[in-house]
C-alpha cells in the first residue's frame, strides 16, 4: 500500500491565515436557570426550550419539523428522499484576508482585485471538499491560498464557483457567479499572452471554468468541449516541461484530466476527442499509477481504460464497426483490475466504476467470447442473453456497494456515474431499488449542488418508462436519441 502525503491546517489563535472565534459567549447551563425559580410557573419549561433552529434546510421548515443540520443531507431528507435545500453552518474559524493584498510578490497583480472573505471561506469549507475523495489531502484547499496571490484568474474562478454552488446554481441567483468568470476570463487572457510561461495555477483556471461552465447551464446540451479540447493542448505543453511535470499542481491535473476525459468519452463526437492512448499521455499516466491521487484515488488505470472503452462504444453505435480483439481486451483488462485502497468507501466505489465499464461493454458489445464470430444474419437472442446474465450481478454488487456508502463520505460525490449505469438495468420487478437510486441522486445533488443529477433522474425515469413498456434500449442509447451530452465531470 502506498502512503498519501497530507495537506494538513493548524488553527493556532495567532495564526496569520486561520484564526478561531474565541468570543463566542457561554453556554447556559442547568444551574443558571434554577438560581430564580420563582418568576413564572412556566420559566422552567421555557428554559428547558432549545433555540430555534437557523440552519435547518427548506424542507423541514416547510413541514414544521426540526432539522437536524446533518450537512450535507439531514435526516428528514434522507430517510423521506428529498431535495435538501440546507444553509450553510455557521464556521467555527475565519479567514483573514489582508495579507494576500499586502504580502510582497514576485509576480503582483494585474489590474485591480478585490478578495471576497466570504466565498473564499466558502471555497475552503465546503466547494473544493466536492472534488476531493480525500478533504485532509486536498490541493484545492488550503494549499491554492498561495496562487491565488499571483493568479487572479484562479482567485475570480474560486470566487465564481463559491458563488455558484451557495444557490445551488440556480439561474436567478447567478448574478455574482457570472460576474466573477467574466473577470476570470478577463484575467486568464492576459496570463495567457506568454503561453510559453504559462503557469499551472492558470492551467487550473482553465479546468475550473471548464468543469463549473456546465454547472450554471439549464439543459445538458453542451459538454463544453472547447474547455476540453484546450485543457488537454495546455495540459500537454505542461508536461514537455521537466520542472513543471514535477509540479504537484500538473500532477493533480493531470488525474483530473483522466476523470473529465473518461466522463465525456462516450457523449463526445468521436472526431472531437482527442485520443488519449497518445505515448506521452500513456507514460505520464503509468508514472503516477501507484500514487494516490487527491480525486481518482488509485483509479488512474482503471479510468484511462474506460475512457478508451467509452471512445469505442460511442464509435460502434454510430458506425456498427466491431473490434472483437480489442473488446476482448478491455473486458480481460477491466475483470483484472482490483482496487488498492484502505478505505472500504473507496474500494466500492472504484468497483462500482469498474462495473461500469463491463456494463457499458456488455450493453453495446456483447459478450467479446460470445460474439467474435457473429454476423449481421446470426441470431444474436443468445448473445444478448449471455450479455443480460453478465450485468444483472454487477449492477447488484455496485447498488450494494453504493447505498451503504454514507451520504456524508467524502467520496459521496463522485457516485454519479456507477449509479447512473447501474440503476439504469433495473426492471419493473426492482421497484424499490429504482426508488433508493432516485433518492441517491437527490442525496449527490444536494450535496454538490450540481443540476446533472437531476437530469439524470429524468433519464432514468424515461428510460424506465420505456423498458416497462417492452422498449429494449440502453440509457446511453437514450442519451444519443435525445441528443444529451450528461457529464458527470
Amino acid at each position: 500500500m502506498m502512503s498519501r502525503s497530507s495537506y494538513r491546517v493548524r488553527f493556532a489563535a495567532d495564526n496569520k491565515f486561520q484564526s478561531r472565534v474565541t468570543n463566542d459567549p457561554p453556554a447556559p447551563t442547568i444551574s443558571d436557570a434554577s438560581e430564580n425559580p420563582i418568576e413564572s410557573p412556566t420559566f422552567g419549561l421555557a428554559a428547558a426550550r432549545k433555540p430555534k433552529s437557523r440552519s435547518g434546510c427548506r424542507e423541514c421548515k416547510q413541514r414544521r419539523v426540526k432539522c437536524d443540520e446533518k450537512y450535507p443531507v439531514c435526516s428528514h431528507c434522507q430517510r423521506r428522499g428529498s431535495v435538501c435545500l440546507s444553509s450553510i453552518p455557521p464556521t467555527r474559524w475565519q479567514v483573514e484576508v489582508p495579507w494576500m493584498i499586502t504580502k510582497p510578490i514576485a509576480e503582483p497583480w494585474l489590474g485591480i482585485v478585490n478578495p471576497e472573505k466570504k466565498l473564499l471561506e466558502y471555497w475552503l469549507d465546503k466547494t473544493s471538499r466536492i472534488m476531493t475523495v480525500c478533504p485532509e489531502n486536498n490541493p484545492l484547499s488550503y494549499p491554492l491560498l498561495e496562487h491565488l496571490v499571483s493568479t487572479p484568474s484562479l482567485l475570480h474562478t474560486v470566487q465564481s464557483v463559491s458563488a455558484g454552488q451557495e444557490h445551488f446554481f440556480r439561474s436567478n441567483k447567478l448574478i455574482t457567479c457570472l460576474q466573477e468568470r467574466g473577470l476570470a476570463i478577463q484575467a486568464l487572457r492576459r496570463e495567457m499572452q506568454d503561453g510559453a510561461n504559462l503557469k499551472p495555477a492558470s492551467l487550473l483556471t482553465v479546468f475550473l471554468q471548464g468543469v463549473s461552465w456546465l454547472w450554471t447551464e439549464d439543459h445538458p446540451n453542451n459538454y463544453g468541449k472547447e474547455h476540453l479540447q484546450a485543457a488537454r493542448r495546455l495540459l500537454e505543453k505542461m508536461l514537455e516541461d521537466p520542472e513543471k511535470r514535477r509540479d504537484p499542481l500538473v500532477k493533480f491535473m493531470l488525474g483530473w484530466y483522466l476523470y473529465w476525459d473518461m466522463s465525456c468519452a462516450f457523449i463526445a463526437e468521436p472526431q472531437d476527442l482527442t485520443p488519449l492512448n497518445t505515448a506521452q499521455m500513456f507514460d505520464a499516466i503509468q508514472s503516477t499509477r501507484s500514487s494516490f491521487h487527491p480525486m481518482i484515488g488509485f483509479m488512474s488505470e482503471l479510468l484511462y481504460l474506460i475512457a478508451c472503452l467509452g471512445r469505442h462504444c460511442r464509435l460502434v453505435l454510430e458506425t456498427e464497426a466491431r473490434d472483437p480483439v480489442l473488446e476482448a481486451t478491455f473486458e480481460g483488462q477491466l475483470l483484472a483490475w482490483e482496487p488498492d485502497h484502505d478505505d472500504q468507501d473507496l474500494v466500492d466505489m472504484s468497483i462500482g466504476y469498474r462495473n461500469h465499464g463491463l456494463i457499458m461493454l456488455y450493453n453495446i458489445c456483447g459478450v467479446p467470447s460470445q460474439t467474435d464470430d457473429l454476423t449481421p444474419s446470426d441470431d444474436a437472442s443468445g448473445a444478448i442473453h449471455d450479455s443480460q446474465t453478465r450485468i444483472r450481478p454487477l449492477v447488484l454488487d455496485s447498488l450494494e456497494r453504493l447505498f451503504k456508502t454514507p451520504v456524508d463520505a467524502p467520496c459521496f460525490s463522485f457516485h454519479s456515474t456507477p449509479l447512473l449505469t447501474a440503476a439504469a438495468e433495473l426492471t419493473k420487478n426492482d421497484e424499490e431499488l429504482r426508488t433508493a437510486s432516485v433518492k441517491r441522486f437527490k442525496a449527490i445533488y444536494s450535496t454538490n449542488r450540481v443540476a446533472v443529477n437531476m437530469w439524470a433522474i429524468d433519464l432514468l425515469e424515461e428510460l424506465w418508462g420505456l423498458r416497462d413498456c417492452g422498449i429494449n434500449i440502453t440509457w446511453l442509447e437514450l442519451l444519443m436519441t435525445k441528443n444529451w451530452r450528461l457529464t458527470f465531470a
